[in-house]
C-alpha cells in the first residue's frame, strides 16, 4: 500500500496534517473523508512515491542504514503508556504517528496502524517490518493479543531492548580507544611507506655503502609496497570476500565454531550467546509463551550458528516430554552454571527468575572481560607502534652513523 501526506480541514474547521496508507489516491480521500477529514492537499510519499526530490534523496539515505534502534524502544514504552491508559490500539497508533519525527518510522507506525484498522492483528502488522520488529519482539505482542496484557509487554520489551543496547554501548565504548589507535597507526606507516621512505632509500640505494640488515628490508619494503600495491589491494579485497563468505556464506558454520574455540576471545563470545539466549528466553517465558515456542524463538537470537542446532535438538526432546536441563547439558555448549540455575528453577517454579539471573551473571562477566581486554589491548598496541617507529628510525639512522664513520 502507498503512503499518502495529506493537508486538510476537520468537520470543526481546523487545519490538520498527517499521513494515511491507501492503495491510491482516491482510496486516500474516501478514509479521510469517513474520518470527517476534507483533504486540501494529498501527496504520496510511499518508499516507491513521487515526492520532492530533495524527499526522494533523504529516503535514498536513509534505506541505507537501519531505523535507530533506540527510536524504536521509545515508540514501545510510549504506546505502553498510551494503551494503559485506556485508550484502544488504533488511537493509540495514532496519537503515536502524531509523536514520532523520524520519517521512515512514522511512516511504517502508520502502515501498521492501517492494518489494523482494516481488521490485521497488531503483531501480524509488525512482523511485515522486519527491519523494524524483529520475531521476538512480534511473538512476544502475538501473545500479549492472545492472553492479555498488551501494555504490559511492550513496558517489558522496551526494557529488554533498552537492556540490549546499553551492553552494546558499553563494547563500543571500550573499543573505541584501541580501534582508533589502530587506524592512527595504519595511517602513520601508508604515510611513511608511500611519501617519506621512498626519498630516504632513494639515498641509501646511490651509496656504495655495506647497508645494515634493518635499512635492507627496509628498502625491500618500500620497493615492494610501490611496485606490487595492486597485489596488496587484491589480499585485502580477497579478505573481505573470505569475511562476508564466513559471516552469511556457507563457511559461516565453520566460523562460528572457530570463534567459540579461539582462546580468549571464544570465552568472550560463548559468554556472549549465553547471555543474550537467558534474557531472550526469560523475557518470552515472563511474556506467556510456553516454553517450546520460547526455545524457538531465542533459538534465533543467539547469533551462532552451532549453538543454535544444539538448541534446536534440545528443544525437539523437551517437546517429547524431557525435562529442560538435561538436553541443553548434552549438547556441551552450556556451562554448569546454567544448568544448575536451570534445574533449580523447574524445580522451584522460577524458570524465569533463574534465567534472568544466569543472565546477570554473564552479562557482567561479559561487561568485565570486554574492559579487561582493551585495558591490555591498549598497550599491545602502543608497544607495536613503538617497535614499528624504531625499527624505521633505525634502518634510517644506522647508515647515516656508517657514513659519519667513514668520513672521519
Amino acid at each position: 500500500m502507498a503512503v499518502f501526506e495529506y493537508r486538510a480541514v476537520n468537520d470543526k474547521g481546523k487545519k490538520v496534517s498527517g499521513i494515511i496508507t491507501a492503495e491510491g489516491p482516491s482510496s486516500a480521500r474516501f478514509k479521510l473523508t469517513q474520518s470527517r477529514v476534507f483533504p486540501v492537499e494529498l501527496k504520496e510519499v510511499s518508499s516507491e512515491g513521487k515526492g520532492s526530490r530533495f524527499e526522494d534523496l533523504q529516503l535514498w539515505f536513509a534505506r541505507l542504514r537501519r531505523i535507530d534502534p533506540v527510536l524504536v524502544s521509545g515508540c514501545l514504552r510510549q504506546l505502553a503508556t498510551l494503551i494503559s491508559s485506556g485508550l484502544p490500539l488504533v488511537d493509540s497508533l495514532g496519537t503515536l504517528v502524531e509523536q514520532v519525527e523520524h520519517l521512515r518510522l512514522k511512516r511504517k507506525i502508520t502502515q501498521i496502524r492501517e492494518k489494523v484498522i482494516e481488521g490485521s492483528a497488531f503483531y501480524q502488522a509488525m512482523s511485515e517490518h522486519p527491519d523494524v520488529f524483529d520475531t521476538v519482539s512480534v511473538n512476544m505482542v502475538r501473545a500479549a493479543e492472545s492472553a492479555g496484557g498488551l501494555d504490559t509487554i511492550l513496558k517489558r520489551l522496551a526494557d529488554f531492548s533498552e537492556r540490549s543496547l546499553r551492553t552494546r554501548k558499553k563494547i563500543a565504548a571500550a573499543m573505541t580507544y584501541p580501534l582508533f589507535l589502530l587506524m592512527i597507526a595504519a595511517v602513520i606507516l601508508v604515510f611513511l611507506m608511500t611519501f617519506v621512505m621512498p626519498k630516504v632509500v632513494g639515498i641509501f640505494k646511490g651509496m656504495e655503502l655495506a647497508l645494515p640488515w634493518s635499512t635492507r628490508i627496509l628498502i625491500w619494503l618500500t620497493d615492494f609496497a610501490r611496485g606490487w600495491w595492486w597485489l596488496v589491494a587484491l589480499c585485502l579485497m580477497g579478505f573481505a570476500g573470505m569475511t562476508v563468505w564466513f559471516a552469511k556464506g556457507p563457511g559461516a558454520r565453520a566460523w562460528d565454531r572457530i570463534r567459540l574455540k579461539v582462546p580468549v576471545m571464544g570465552r568472550l563470545h560463548r559468554k556472549s550467546v549465553m547471555a543474550r539466549f537467558t534474557r531472550t528466553l526469560a523475557v518470552l517465558l515472563r511474556s506467556g509463551l510456553p516454553l517450546v515456542q520460547s526455545l524457538e524463538i531465542a533459538r534465533l537470537s543467539l547469533g551462532n550458528r552451532v549453538v543454535e542446532e544444539a538448541v534446536e535438538k534440545a528443544t525437539k526432546q523437551v517437546e517429547e516430554g524431557a525435562d529442560f536441563a538435561t538436553p541443553l547439558k548434552l549438547t556441551g555448549h552450556f556451562p554448569p552454571l546454567i544448568i544448575q540455575l536451570l534445574r533449580a528453577g523447574e524445580q522451584s517454579g522460577e524458570l524465569e527468575a533463574m534465567l534472568e539471573k544466569a543472565a546477570d551473571i554473564y552479562e557482567e562477566e561479559v561487561n568485565a572481560g570486554i574492559g579487561s581486554l582493551t585495558s591490555l589491548l591498549e598497550p599491545v598496541i602502543i608497544l607495536v607502534m613503538g617497535i614499528v617507529v624504531a625499527f624505521v628510525v633505525m634502518a634510517v639512522l644506522l647508515p647515516i652513523f656508517d657514513m659519519s664513520a667513514g668520513i672521519r
